[in-house]
Parts: C-alpha cells; structure tokens; sequence
C-alpha cells in the first residue's frame, strides 16, 4: 500500500505548518512630514479565527501582520487609500478611507461571527477561509488603545 495510516499525523502537521506561515510585510515609503496622516488598525479579540494571523495592507502591499489584540500605527501620505484586511485563502476585507493631516484615522477589524458555524464544519472552513470585518471607526481613547500590542511597521529609507 502506497499510504500507511501512521504517516497520516506527520502529514497533518507539515500541511498545518504550511498554513501558518505569516506572509513577509513590506516597507512602506515614508511620506513627508508636512503631506502625512496616521492610520491605526486594531484587531479585536475572538476565539473564533483567534489563532489566525491577519494580514493589513493598503493597494496590494501587506504592510502589517496582526494576531488577536494587536494594532498597527503607519503614516500614509494625505489623500484617499484603499487598505484591506485577509485571513489565510480568504477573500479580502477593503475600505477606502481618506488621510488627512493631524486626523488619526481608525480601523477595527475583527472576526466574522459565521465562523463559529464553519468551525463545525471544517471542511467548509478551509474551502472559504476566516472572514474578517474592516470598519471605520472613530478612534478609541489612548487608555483603550494601550490595550492592544503594538506591530512594528518598518519604513524604506
């Protein structure tokens, strides 16, 4: 027999490893300080997808991977931006949004609540992905803020 049932745990494992490596981020441009506006994504706790790096990206590049209670601060020239949000095979989550200057712009992402019944199935949960939710918000006090971990985004010089 080609397959032995004992190579089954093996196989399971490298598949799981391969699904959890975390996509590599890009730098982003620094813009110029009198041209720039500050975007802070933050990622909500769930059990649900909670163990799933979420990449956070503006365009096509991923700038940021966020795990639970994780945020990310990045300055992005002024103007209008379309930054996404994708979990894994998932399709992405996108909001535009516009930068200004001195006016923090504020996404939260979080988990879709139809994840709970995919994990049932799972099946179903690897053919479709997480879904994430990407909103707009308007930004949380600083002491809410200083409750989520801080992504380090990296800057081309």
């Amino acid at each position: 027999m080609l397959f032995e049932f004992r190579s089954l745990p093996l196989l399971v494992t490298a598949v799981a490893l391969v699904g959890c490596a975390s996509t590599p981020v890009s730098p982003l441009v620094r813009p110029s300080p009198e041209m720039q506006g500050e975007v802070i994504v933050f990622r909500e706790s769930a059990f649900a997808a909670g163990g799933v790096s979420l990449k956070v990206g503006v365009g096509a590049s991923v700038f940021a991977n966020l795990k639970n209670t994780e945020k990310v601060r990045a300055m992005f020239p002024t103007g209008e931006h379309e930054f996404f949000v994708q979990a894994r095979n998932a399709n992405p989550t996108k909001v535009r949004v516009t930068v200004e200057r001195m006016a923090p712009v504020c996404l939260r992402t979080s988990a879709n609540p139809s994840t709970y019944g995919k994990a049932a199935v799972p099946i179903v949960l690897i053919a479709t992905g997480y879904h994430f939710y990407l909103d707009q918000v308007p930004c949380p006090p600083q002491d809410e803020l200083a409750k989520y971990k801080d992504f380090s985004v990296t800057y081309q010089e």
